[in-house]
């Protein structure tokens, strides 16, 4: 693999898709609906900023008789913080709306599996060869992280301000069950093109 320059962090798309039925997560059938199921993706780009994208690990530690230089350390479980995700107020009401049905729903909470795609601004545009549909997907992907089960913890609307000329932003806080980083060829119909790119 040749050596790849270190990228903006500004050139991202975040999608969010319907989680199984049952709540359980398959990379594979989330990848796939990427390429074949995009009326199922509630939230595809429009963010600012994300934060929260950390995996953390829960250790003890056990002190040996006789050994006293360090104590032992045995790994305990996973921590991931919730992410939080910004973006400028549109007529969109989408974040709201899955808020409210998972808050207030006569069906069961409405969970999402959400894909997070770190582009090389600067790369060839491969949006015919990918052929997914999205626009925002028209760079080389140079990193991509996964999370599952996710549920709108908490929203934020603008702060409102007669006197400022800001952007009125607003958050989603989203708890989730686990995030982690994959490959970029783990995205349908990628490998050919970073293939050919030298990816």
């Amino acid at each position: 693999m040749p050596l790849i320059n270190p990228v903006p962090a500004f050139n991202f798309t975040v999608m969010f898709m319907n989680a199984q039925p049952e709540g359980e997560f398959d990379l594979l059938s989330t990848a796939g609906s990427l390429a074949g199921s995009i009326a199922k993706t509630i939230l595809i780009g429009g963010f600012s900023e994300i934060t929260g994208i950390n995996a953390e690990m829960e250790t003890e530690e056990y002190r040996e008789g006789g050994r006293n230089d360090a104590p032992l350390k045995f790994s305990k479980w996973g921590k991931h913080p919730n992410l939080v995700l910004k973006r400028g107020v549109t007529p969109n009401t989408d974040l709201w709306d899955w808020h409210r049905q998972v808050l207030v729903g006569s069906r069961a909470p409405l969970r999402k599996n959400g894909i997070i795609v770190l582009s090389d601004r600067g790369g060839l545009d491969i949006s015919n060869s990918l052929n997914l549909g999205l626009a925002n997907l028209n760079k080389p992907p140079i990193a991509v992280w996964f999370f599952r089960n996710s549920l709108p913890e908490k929203l934020q609307g603008p702060t409102l301000n007669a006197k400022s000329g800001e952007i009125a932003i607003e958050s989603l806080e989203v708890t989730h069950e686990g995030l982690w980083r994959i490959g970029p060829s783990s995205i349908p119909g990628s490998e050919a093109v970073l293939g050919s790119i030298g990816i």
